[in-house]
């Protein structure tokens, strides 16, 4: 079966957006990924953590992952890598429930996310060649 390229570059184009924010504006990409900036002495607003730079590199890889492998039409690549993603989803959830803070509720649209993504995966997984 062969699957539409539509929901590849979907997600393509949103982790490649979440790595720009990262990289270009990190400061606003912690609210948006649900945690606290770092404790700061040198600031009463916190600090960036060089992490989110790694972070945002990590995304952009990600977003452009896919546009590769759709690029190629690898549909069995893109389901392997989708799964892989699933794992990513519970880790940052995890990450920002206990360390979130006031924030830590957003754990909560990483594990949103997180499901109908896994059904996604599920789908194509049992049409995959």
């Amino acid at each position: 079966m062969s699957f539409s390229p539509v929901p590849s570059y979907v997600f393509g184009t949103i982790f490649t957006g979440i790595g720009l924010l990262s990289v270009l504006a990190p400061a606003t990409d912690y609210a948006v990924f649900g945690l606290p900036l770092e404790a700061s002495t040198s600031s009463s607003t916190g600090a960036v953590s060089p992490m989110t730079y790694a972070k945002g590199i990590r995304d952009l890889a990600f977003g452009l992952t896919y546009f590769g492998l759709q690029y190629y039409g690898l549909d069995f690549a893109i389901t392997i890598f989708s799964a892989v993603l699933c794992v990513v989803a519970l880790g940052d959830g995890l990450v920002v429930y206990k360390y979130g803070g006031p924030l830590s509720g957003k754990a909560f649209g990483h594990w949103g996310g997180f499901v109908p993504f896994v059904a996604w995966v599920a789908w194509r997984a049992q049409y995959a060649n």
